[in-house]
């Protein structure tokens, strides 16, 4: 079967345009996909602290929802890319059957687990009973419609998979006004419908997760999908779950480890003081903001690698590695510039507080360090993501967290305080880059991306 035209684009579109013209998309769904728990905790906040408190109880939770999802989602999408490549139709609907199977899998898990354990769960994180009442109705609903977080969430990647990143932009963006308009009405009532206060909010996500899901069903079924889902392709492939999960489960560990480390962090920082906390929380926030442009480059740029790795491109390979890692040097520089040159600004933007405001710019200016290096070292664990080797990237993040910054953080804590501990982050920015390139120097090397021995010559 003939390859559809925009398949093919992975392969013969101008790397440089291409990049540009998927990545943001990508970069707006990435915003979109972030906008949830920021507006339920905008109108949450009117009912009170401890509806805000529940929430943010529940957060850990519901990042492992979304870990589940993205990384089952992105280890789909880079084996369909790589199948695309091959020019295998029927193995990329296959994979794209599987992957739907797996969104029904995950899903009877968490709804049972929602559904006789949220009280429990969420014990594990508070001890007030008002706050865990509230967190447990809210977390129960969500997990209990989580079927439409994870089916959305692989079928936007079935399509993303094929180079399409215009369709799932725009579901991702209707669904997230849907969730502002739906929040206010369900949350504090109006006309006929009642007053559901923090339960509101739940079933605002949940629905406008529906719709979604009705709308990528309607598109998957069209020929905008150049992928054959069948019936008879939802079903359980070994091969190809393992492959899906060969990238898809360091990705999952890699969302969970963030987790732990923001919560190690504030650990270590809690014997500093609150402020501290405070800071750090800020500056991860202010983060995840400025490297948006770099995360949706480097979604683009996976199944790029993937499907010209799978077509043998290679020479298309090295220019798409080479302008993906310009591009995130670029935006990552701006990004330095602007933490070194206007960090009290950053900090008053949460808080006006002076004593925060001081710590803040001494940390963000130590923090942010060697921030200009955080891009390419994305690029590199995209580029493992598209050949299907997820595995180096759990390596690289176990080493930076665990072997690295953890214990430098506390050495640091320890020995000199505030405000040189934050010399921690660099340290391990610089780390994870490092072996990053010595993980990743073997296929550079073969595919003719770089070669060491030609640059010290």
């Amino acid at each position: 079967m003939a390859q559809n035209l925009r398949a093919e684009r992975l392969g013969e579109e101008p790397v440089r345009r291409l990049l540009l013209r998927l990545s943001i998309p990508a970069a707006v769904g990435l915003i979109v996909s972030n906008s949830y728990n920021l507006v339920d905790t905008i109108f949450v906040g009117r009912l009170g602290v401890s509806a805000i408190s529940a929430l943010s109880v529940v957060f850990p939770i519901q990042m492992i929802l979304a870990s589940v999802a993205y990384g089952v989602g992105i280890g789909s999408s880079s084996l369909i890319s790589r199948l695309l490549g091959r020019g295998d139709m029927e193995r990329a609907g296959l994979a794209a059957g599987n992957s739907i199977f797996l969104s029904l899998i995950f899903w009877l898990v968490f709804a049972f687990v929602g559904y006789f354990f949220s009280e429990s769960l969420v014990g594990l994180f508070v001890s007030d009973a008002q706050v865990m009442s509230l967190g447990a109705m809210y977390i129960r609903i969500i997990l209990l419609g989580s079927i439409f977080l994870f089916y959305l969430r692989m079928a936007l990647n079935i399509l993303q998979g094929q180079g399409n990143y215009f369709l799932p932009m725009f579901i991702m963006v209707l669904t997230a006004c849907l969730n502002i308009v739906l929040d206010p009405l369900l949350i504090f009532g109006w006309w006929v419908i009642p007053s559901l206060g923090l339960e509101g909010a739940a079933i605002a996500t949940v629905v406008s997760r529906l719709v979604g899901c009705v709308l990528i069903t309607f598109i998957l079924m069209s020929s905008k999908n150049e992928v054959d889902i069948r019936i008879s392709g939802i079903r359980m492939d070994g091969g190809v779950v393992k492959n899906i999960f060969d990238v898809g489960a360091p990705m999952i560990m890699m969302q969970l480890l963030m987790s732990i480390t923001v919560a190690g962090t504030n650990r270590i920082l809690e014997d500093v003081s609150i402020t501290a906390i405070a800071v750090a929380g800020i500056y991860y926030k202010l983060q995840s903001f400025v490297l948006i442009p770099v995360l949706g480059l480097s979604r683009s740029f996976t199944p790029i690698i993937g499907y010209n790795y799978g077509a043998r491109n290679y020479v298309r390979m090295r220019e798409a590695v080479r302008e993906a890692v310009f591009f995130s040097f670029v935006i990552s520089m701006i990004g330095f510039l602007i933490f070194q040159i206007f960090p009290g600004d950053l900090v008053r933007v949460f808080n006006a507080d002076p004593s925060l405001t001081s710590m803040g710019v001494e940390a963000f200016r130590r923090i942010n360090l060697l921030f200009y290096v955080m891009g390419p070292s994305l690029i590199i664990i995209s580029f493992f993501q598209g050949i299907g080797q997820g595995m180096k990237i759990l390596y690289i993040l176990m080493i930076r967290q665990f072997i690295i910054f953890f214990p430098v953080l506390y050495v640091f804590t320890t020995l000199f305080g505030l405000p040189d501990l934050w010399f921690a982050f660099p340290i391990s920015d610089m780390a994870a880059v490092i072996i990053g390139l010595i993980l990743s120097y073997p296929d550079f090397k073969r595919l003719g991306i770089i070669n060491l021995e030609k640059i010290i010559g």
